[in-house]
């Protein structure tokens, strides 16, 4: 009676924070709708009062690209809209448009595709405009274009062409002494070298690039310098002087109302006032950030705030509002995530299951392989040891010869101990080495190729071809982060299993009751990777296997260790039956416990559930 009642109050319990969620996060979405009719944006509505003023299509165009120009760091979706109508205008041939206005034109679409991830198309918009820049001959605006394919390259992760570029802008805007352009190119090329990790080299050249903004009379850019300097002084744990330089970049935002730069230096301060462990004052700028992310209705920002108040509350203690928080983070990020319809992910389920059982068929075949080789190396390591104890026997000194014997089969069978288990443990690292690759593979060249098939699919208007197209790339990406923990990389352990477990509860009928500990930068990389391995494995054998209706799983960081536990009350099995035929995927979980020098228990019943203990040393490095 006592566990009914139990079980009962758990209910109502997790039912009123559920509650609470889905009332905070549509109070949150009516705040974005009441706001954005409080807060009109009085350029964007003076562009459409000249757009409705033009006395024809050619003064619309030029209209057009100014809306364009305006809405590219505000709404990109808009700005390409405005954008094909000023080119469906431009490419109708009833006006003598002179040719700076093509190269505008692609210049935007180059900006905007690079925004929203269009490496590809932002390439061929950019060489377009520099063609035309280099017929009409204006340095100035070769060496922006120039600094344009700089900040794609940056984009796309290639640092060497990125420099390039931003060199060759610096080049012509030396010689034509155009101190705004140097400004920007050698802020980023700081920004090259930051990333880099060469600090020094970095802030040589955002001081330049400061000292140029200020000789310009350019207070945004001097001030977007001091934002990166900032940063740098912020990571050097030299906060009080980030936060002088952080408010005077909020200052600036603030003159220009750019929205997405206000909540973003709001969210930055809060972060800092935690590291001062003001932790006030740090929610105070976390609940500015939000509130100004609501007023711009920018989702993106409105989830990142969510989460910094989520850190700040954690900090407070207050898990409860931390809960919620983190939850409305995962409400607003998801939402901005590019799914037209879940059922269709559920529908490629059958084809990704076939796809994984054959490769992990094709990794069980090399390992059966690898496993017979080394049976035949022992098998004929143990005949010669044999032929030796005949040989010996002969002699007539089997008594003098057997010590001698022991004392090398001991060695040899400690020898052998040691090679198989540097064997397992350069297996799953082989393993891991694969699925890293595979996900990038995956990411970098399956996944770009089915983003630019989708862009093609929706210029002819094929829904049928355009679902296909967006759910397969959806599910490359699904599998791509299931062979390669990217969460663990960014987030850490704790959240990367605080994922996993949201991912889980989302896409099963399982009930979830949780108590996780921050454990971050307690234990090595390499024993973060293993033991997040072994928490998935288990999950998924109590999805596959256990029939489960309840988990409930734990992280607490002890004196000189980790625990982690997981119970489920499934069907449970016979421990001493499955010693007997354990499978692979218990032998691997064992196996990856005894490389990170964990102590695993394992316990179950049939009809009783099972329960998981794993114990991890502390690393002290």
């Amino acid at each position: 009676m006592n566990k009914i009642i139990v079980h009962i109050r758990c209910i109502l319990s997790w039912t009123f924070v559920l509650f609470s969620v889905n009332v905070l996060s549509q109070a949150s979405i009516d705040n974005i709708q009441d706001t954005s009719i409080k807060n009109k944006d009085t350029t964007l509505l003076r562009l459409n009062n000249n757009y409705q003023k033009a006395k024809n299509d050619s003064i619309k165009c030029h209209v057009l690209l100014e809306i364009a120009a305006y809405q590219m760091h505000r709404d990109v979706d808009d700005a390409k809209r405005v954008l094909q109508e000023a080119n469906q205008i431009y490419q109708s041939g009833k006006y003598n448009f002179k040719p700076i206005t093509e190269a505008t034109i692609q210049r935007y679409y180059g900006i905007t595709y690079r925004r929203s991830g269009y490496f590809k198309e932002a390439l061929e918009a950019y060489q377009k405009t520099k063609d035309i820049y280099i017929k009409v001959g204006d340095s100035i605006d070769i060496s922006r274009i120039d600094h344009l394919f700089a900040v794609l390259y940056s984009s796309m992760g290639d640092d060497e062409k990125s420099e390039a570029y931003a060199r060759e802008a610096i080049r012509i805007n030396s010689r034509i002494n155009e101190k705004k352009g140097l400004a920007f190119n050698y802020s980023l090329i700081g920004d090259i070298f930051k990333q880099k990790e060469n600090i020094d080299s970095a802030l040589y050249y955002y001081q330049k690039s400061k000292q140029l903004f200020q000789e310009i009379n350019r207070e945004d850019g001097w001030r977007r310098i001091n934002s990166k300097i900032a940063k740098i002084l912020e990571e050097d744990g030299k906060y009080t002087e980030a936060l002088k330089y952080y408010f005077e970049d909020l200052d600036n935002k603030i003159k220009v109302g750019y929205d997405q730069g206000i909540s973003s230096a709001y969210a930055r301060i809060s972060n800092v006032y935690i590291k001062l462990n003001n932790y006030k004052k740090a929610e105070e700028f976390a609940e500015k950030a939000l509130k100004t992310a609501q007023e711009g209705k920018l989702i993106r920002m409105i989830s990142s705030s969510y989460l910094q108040k989520a850190k700040v509350y954690e900090k407070f203690k207050n898990y409860k509002e931390a809960y919620l928080n983190k939850e409305l983070y995962y409400t607003y990020r998801d939402s901005t995530l590019d799914i037209e319809n879940v059922k269709k992910i559920q529908e490629l389920e059958l084809t990704y299951e076939f796809r994984k059982e054959k490769v992990k068929d094709s990794m069980q075949l090399v390992k059966e392989r690898e496993v017979a080789e080394t049976e035949v190396e022992l098998l004929e390591a143990k005949n010669k040891l044999n032929r030796q104890w005949l040989f010996f026997g002969g002699l007539g000194l089997a008594a003098l010869f057997s010590i001698i014997y022991l004392v090398r089969s001991r060695r040899f069978a400690i020898s052998k101990q040691t090679l198989q288990e540097q064997f397992s443990h350069d297996l799953i690292k082989g393993q891991e080495e694969e699925r890293s690759r595979l996900a990038r593979e995956l990411h970098d060249s399956v996944g770009q190729k089915l983003m630019l098939l989708s862009k093609q699919t929706k210029k002819i208007n094929n829904p049928n071809m355009e679902n296909l197209a967006s759910s397969t790339l959806e599910e490359v990406r699904t599998i791509s982060r299931g062979l390669h923990p990217s969460n663990l990389e960014r987030l850490g352990i704790t959240e990367a299993v605080n994922a996993l477990i949201y991912d889980i509860n989302v896409n099963t009928d399982l009930f979830f009751t949780e108590n996780i500990e921050n454990v971050d930068n307690l234990l090595s990389k390499e024993s973060e990777l293993h033991l997040y391995r072994i928490i998935q494995e288990s999950l998924s054998n109590i999805v596959k296997h256990s029939e489960a209706k309840a988990v409930r799983l734990g992280i607490q960081k002890e004196k000189e260790n980790v625990t982690v536990s997981i119970n489920d009350n499934g069907k449970g099995f016979d421990i001493a039956l499955k010693q007997k035929n354990i499978s692979l995927g218990l032998k691997t979980l064992f196996e990856r416990a005894r490389i990170i020098n964990a102590y695993i228990d394992l316990q179950s019943n049939i009809g009783k559930g099972t329960k998981l203990i794993i114990s991890i040393p502390i690393h002290h490095g």
